[in-house]
């Protein structure tokens, strides 16, 4: 079962469907929220950012890092912003390190 949803998750990023992975972040299996918010990264278009900005707020230390890196592979200035904001509030280090990369990358595309 558990395979079926990454093989799933796998067919939505081929195919940019930010909408159905965006449906994903409300399962119960935190894998497949996790792996949906990484595949949103890898998708383009508004649907995608407007899903991975909030969770940049949760109170989950995995989801929170999850979004920031796939933020990160977006590589949208605009997520700059977010990101930056962001580090000034973060506390957790894991969390600090995942900004720092995140704004790397978009440093680098931008």
């Amino acid at each position: 079962m558990f395979g079926n949803k990454l093989n799933k998750i796998s067919k939505m990023i081929e195919k940019n469907q930010a909408e159905k992975l965006e449906q994903l972040l409300k399962n119960k299996d935190q894998a497949i929220v996790l792996a949906a918010i990484d595949g949103l990264g890898q998708c383009t278009g508004d649907t995608a950012f407007n899903a991975l900005v909030p969770l940049i707020l949760s109170t989950d230390v995995q989801v929170r890092i999850h979004a920031i890196k796939a933020l990160g592979v977006m590589g949208l200035p605009k997520a700059r912003t977010f990101l930056l904001h962001q580090k000034d509030k973060e506390t957790d280090k894991d969390v600090l390190a995942a900004l720092e990369e995140a704004l790397k990358k978009i440093s680098v595309k931008v």
